[in-house]
């Protein structure tokens, strides 16, 4: 895997010193913890990007629609 070096500014030092300390519990360096941090970050959806799939996957033609189910479901525990 070919890497790169990411430098981040303005870090609160009680924020370092935490990073610092939860690493080393782990038994990991700084640098190890934050790229797994990153990496956990990265392997979920973000919200944009789930807008963005949905809005790109086609229509479909719910059979019974929803609000049929809700209708249903009502009718089953006696709230109609």
């Amino acid at each position: 895997m070919k890497t790169t070096m990411l430098q981040i500014r303005n870090v609160p030092v009680a924020m370092k010193r935490k990073l610092k300390a939860r690493a080393t519990a782990e038994g990991l360096s700084m640098s190890a913890y934050v790229r797994r941090g990153l990496e956990r970050l990265l392997a979920t959806t973000s919200p944009e990007e789930f807008l963005r799939e949905l809005r790109n996957e086609p229509l479909r033609d719910l059979d019974p629609s929803p609000t049929e189910l809700l209708r249903r479901e009502g009718k089953a525990r006696g709230m109609d």
